[in-house]
């Protein structure tokens, strides 16, 4: 189920899904580089979510036919510290821990990488607000490419989750999240 939606949130990167951040987001930002088997950069609005059932914070930011998203996955509660960057199935499973999925559109084919390495270190403003850096390898989801990334995100006012948010089967409600986001 968790390896499923995953590659749901990875597929919905790939395929150009173009959600557009919530206005009251405005502030949080997101600005990632990649450099490697190909270089670019994706700077803008970005939107955090809380997802209580799974124990998942997705941060995404889309722009164009550019996205990136982050999925933290924390022991217990949200809190600030370093989270590795593994393949997502691993991130999942082995908690403190974070994904990463990158996409771009070049003239003849859409680039689609993952994170396998490197971390996501999660700050917390006393307002609550998030914010942190990015430093990871990814590879692509289709060939032998990888790229470098490095990154920040800033101001990130954490919402619940939405639609895409459903409990994972093999989860019990007694880890579930409070009411709250829970970020600590």
């Amino acid at each position: 189920m968790r390896r499923i939606r995953w590659s749901t949130a990875l597929l919905c990167l790939v395929v150009s899904c173009r959600v557009a951040p919530d206005k009251r987001d405005a502030a949080g930002r997101l600005e990632v580089q990649w450099t490697g088997s190909d270089r670019g950069q994706i700077s803008g609005p970005a939107t955090a979510e809380w997802c209580a059932p799974a124990r998942l914070l997705e941060i995404r930011a889309i722009q164009g036919d550019t996205g990136v998203a982050l999925a933290l996955y924390p022991a217990e509660t949200l809190a600030a510290g370093r989270y590795p960057v593994m393949d997502p199935v691993k991130a999942e499973s082995l908690p403190p821990a974070s994904g990463l999925a990158l996409r771009w559109l070049t003239q003849t084919t859409v680039q689609g990488f993952q994170g396998d390495s490197g971390t996501v270190d999660l700050e917390r403003s006393i307002s609550g607000q998030i914010s942190g850096q990015v430093r990871a390898r990814a590879r692509s989801v289709v060939d032998t490419q990888r790229v470098e990334v490095t990154g920040t995100f800033r101001d990130l006012t954490v919402r619940p989750g939405r639609n895409r948010c459903a409990a994972p089967s093999d989860q019990s409600e007694k880890h579930a999240e409070p009411g709250d986001t829970g970020v600590h």
